[in-house]
């Protein structure tokens, strides 16, 4: 649990920088490593039938990999103005894991290799005692299918865009990080202050509201 909070909680942080917040997202997303990263351009983009893919190539070996609609928004939006051949990304490792513990929670710092690490176990969780590598042996439509049903990315449980999800993340920056003004909450967060102290009202009372009469 400690494990997937961290991740949400570094992918909601990133929102600050469209470019850390589009690297990152490719990154939970497809577990890319650095080679993959560095080789990434717009024209590995792609959208087919509503299906949005990425194109990940290293040495010797290439692969395609299902991403969610908003990290491919992401990842065009920061690519906007640059050739289809032309890398998005023109980092040293070095840069690459300190854009990751920029944005990780404090006492918990990830770098490339953690976030990957990280990730992994989660969908490892979900194999059933099967190897992680068999996810290479998944056809495009089978890996799809796995990711949208298992991969908290991939159902929204990163972002914040619904209320309980919104609701139980700041709750864990209260709870677990001490972050109880609304104003730290806004600024980590992107999320306005008005839509934190209604989601917290609301949830106040409808506890309250649940609490058994005397």
């Amino acid at each position: 649990m400690e494990i997937e909070e961290d991740l949400q909680y570094i992918a909601v942080a990133s929102k600050r920088s469209d470019f850390d917040h589009a690297l990152i997202r490719l990154v939970l997303s497809t577990l890319a490593d650095e080679e993959e990263i560095l080789n990434l351009t717009r024209r590995d983009l792609a959208i087919s039938g509503g299906t949005f893919s990425v194109y990940l190539r290293r040495a010797g070996r290439s692969r395609k990999a299902p991403i969610d609609e908003r990290t491919y928004l992401s990842l065009k939006k920061i690519s906007e103005g640059l050739s289809g051949r032309e890398r998005i990304f023109k980092l040293s490792r070095s840069e690459i894991d300190d854009i990751i513990a920029r944005h990780s929670p404090e006492g918990r710092i990830y770098n490339l290799t953690g976030l990957r690490k990280a990730v992994k176990r989660i969908l490892e969780d979900n194999l059933l005692g099967r190897s992680f590598d068999e996810l290479d042996d998944m056809g495009f439509e089978e890996l799809c299918d796995f990711m949208g049903e298992f991969h908290p990315m991939f159902s929204g449980m990163w972002d914040l865009d619904d209320d309980d999800v919104a609701y139980e993340y700041f709750m864990m920056l209260s709870e677990r990080h001490g972050i109880s003004e609304v104003s730290e909450m806004s600024e980590l967060s992107g999320e306005s202050e008005e839509r934190i102290e209604r989601l917290m009202g609301r949830k106040w009372y409808l506890n309250y509201l649940d609490l058994p009469s005397e």
